[in-house]
């Protein structure tokens, strides 16, 4: 059984995410999950813990009769566990986890997903879950071209 692209995709990003390490000349240590629910509310409490969601398809483009190029949107959701511990301010800490994530996937290493398509960056947002947690949603799109008949072949 082969395995479509777009889940080649996702788990290219999860190992981007991984990668993203003090001993790899980032600020920080990220961890990278993705959901097993489609509500995941729990075992999301840990700082720095990255949770990439893939979200709907904005746009579907045929470039051919043979082939599609699909713009699939992830959402790259940082966590950022508030303490009272903490120095620096919650904007300084989304800001270095943002910039960290960008600066990963614009690499030259990465930004083409060895082949598999292109990441454009899209926006970012943070948001608040609860009272102790808040975070950094870095958006990005993903296109890719597959087969219009065959969603495991590149096109």
């Amino acid at each position: 059984m082969s395995t479509p692209i777009i889940e080649q995709i996702a788990v290219k990003l999860v190992g981007y995410i991984n990668a993203i390490t003090e001993a790899n000349g980032f600020n920080q240590d990220l961890t990278a999950i993705r959901p097993k629910r489609l509500h995941l509310e729990s075992d999301i409490n840990r700082d720095r813990l990255v949770v990439i969601q893939q979200e709907e398809v904005a746009e579907i483009e045929e470039e051919s009769t043979s082939t599609v190029i699909w713009n699939q949107p992830f959402a790259i959701q940082a966590i950022i566990v508030d303490s009272d511990d903490e120095t620096d301010p919650i904007d300084t800490r989304l800001n270095i986890v943002r910039s960290d994530i960008e600066k990963k996937l614009m690499s030259a290493d990465c930004r083409e997903l060895d082949g598999l398509g292109l990441i454009f960056l899209s926006g970012a947002t943070k948001f608040i879950d609860d009272a102790a947690n808040s975070g950094i949603s870095v958006d990005i799109i993903v296109q890719y071209q597959v087969l219009s008949n065959d969603p495991e072949t590149l096109g």
